[in-house]
């Protein structure tokens, strides 16, 4: 009797805690509704290398499809973007939409905790540029990495 008890007990437990591993896996996932709004530049590199803070300077603005950055000359620069969000990280694939580097693509990964948001990224020009695996920037993988704070 107390064996089936003590087991009744292990099972009742086991799936308390498969349960509380399910509710944990739908609090993870990711809400790509949260991106949406105005953020500025915490910091930014290239390739490893610290980017100039003129270049940090401005909005960033997001909506469902369409991050808006400055670009040159002032003008805004329209990139849309798509994510797949069945992994971790998140991944981005965004084309620039408008102006002198129309067409152009990009192939990365972000992630969102909070009001901080880490964008990490390669160009693809041909079969040149590849997804940056981890959140950085490094003279070998030769990716951008910037980190955004939510604008309040």
């Amino acid at each position: 009797m107390k064996i089936a008890v003590s087991l009744s007990l292990v099972l009742v437990l086991g799936i308390a805690l498969a349960a509380r591993a399910d509710d944990a896996k739908k609090d993870a996932k990711f809400e790509a509704s949260k991106l949406e709004g105005k953020w500025t530049y915490v910091s930014g590199k290239k390739a490893g290398e610290n980017s100039a803070k003129e270049a940090l300077a401005g909005t960033v603005e997001i909506t469902k499809d369409k991050l808006t950055i400055p670009g040159p000359e002032g003008k805004p620069m329209p990139i849309g973007y798509k994510l797949d969000a069945k992994g971790s990280p998140v991944k981005i694939d965004m084309e620039i939409l408008d102006g002198m580097f129309k067409g152009g693509k990009a192939e990365g990964i972000i992630e969102l905790k909070g009001d901080e948001l880490k964008l990490c990224y390669a160009m693809i020009m041909g079969d040149m540029g590849k997804r940056p695996a981890k959140l950085e920037s490094t003279k070998d993988n030769g990716a951008f990495y910037f980190v955004l704070k939510r604008k309040k």
